[in-house]
């Protein structure tokens, strides 16, 4: 297995990388978190919401293929 490979393996899923958003925002929330550890978090943060954003993109991306357009088609409630 490939150093690349086991990064995949690795990656999380997009539950847990929200599960981690919503952690980081309530300890955000948290009036005794110093500057520097807040400044730590929201790194993270945007990091995660980054990297859910690909997630979702590439999503997308597949939905567009099964729809055989090649356009992301939206879906209606």
């Amino acid at each position: 297995m490939t150093k690349a490979d086991a990064k995949q393996e690795r990656a999380p899923s997009l539950r847990e990388q929200l599960a981690a958003l919503a952690e980081i925002v309530d300890q955000l929330e948290d009036p005794e978190v110093s500057l520097e550890d807040s400044i730590a978090l929201y790194e993270r943060g945007m990091a995660l919401v980054k990297s859910a954003g690909k997630v979702l993109e590439e999503a997308e991306q597949r939905v567009a293929l099964v729809t055989g357009d090649d356009e992301v088609q939206a879906l209606d409630p």
